[in-house]
């Protein structure tokens, strides 16, 4: 039986969907979302440990710096590094990610891809995803097709299968038909 009760496990997740959402604030009020009472110090970390620290630093007013209604707008890049900050500083166990990056460009993607791997390192993470790039570093893929599960393992169980897995895989990296 699960000890925990609905509030604990709150407690425990993150979301990060495709496109966060930012309140006008401050980016460290953003950031402080799922933990009210972290210090300067912990939202900096987690801002540099997404790769916003330089960023941060050039501004006027740092990590008081207002977004939003009247405030300083973020790109998309932007936006889902202060996301995954506002998840580090939560320091949640469980990241829900949904299509994280479907809206950033390639190059955007990768930069991003490398710190999130980072930042999943120790945390369950549950990752839905139409790029199929970010499928070799997971250590379980659950193929969905018409809402249904048709296929699940790791990726080489999946290529090995000659399945939907695979065949998406040729398709999308061009070796396919």
């Amino acid at each position: 039986m699960c000890h925990y009760t609905r509030r604990k496990w709150q407690r425990q997740l993150a979301l990060i969907p495709q496109h966060p959402y930012l309140f006008s604030g401050t980016i460290a009020d953003n950031v402080r979302f799922y933990e009210p009472d972290a210090s300067d110090e912990q939202v900096m970390q987690a801002l540099g440990d997404v790769g916003l620290g330089e960023w941060i630093a050039a501004l006027p007013r740092g990590i008081h710096e207002r977004i939003g209604d009247g405030g300083r707008t973020l790109s998309g890049g932007q936006a889902q590094r202060v996301a995954l900050a506002r998840a580090l500083v939560g320091n949640r166990s469980v990241l829900l990610l949904d299509e994280p990056t479907a809206h950033l460009d390639l190059e955007t993607e990768l930069e991003l891809k490398e710190i999130m791997l980072n930042v999943f390192a120790g945390r369950r993470v549950f990752l839905a995803s139409h790029r199929l790039h970010w499928m070799k570093a997971m250590d379980r893929i659950w193929v969905l097709k018409d809402g249904r599960l048709v296929e699940a393992g790791t990726h080489e169980q999946l290529m090995a299968r000659h399945g939907v897995y695979r065949n998406m895989w040729e398709v999308t990296s061009g070796k396919g038909g």
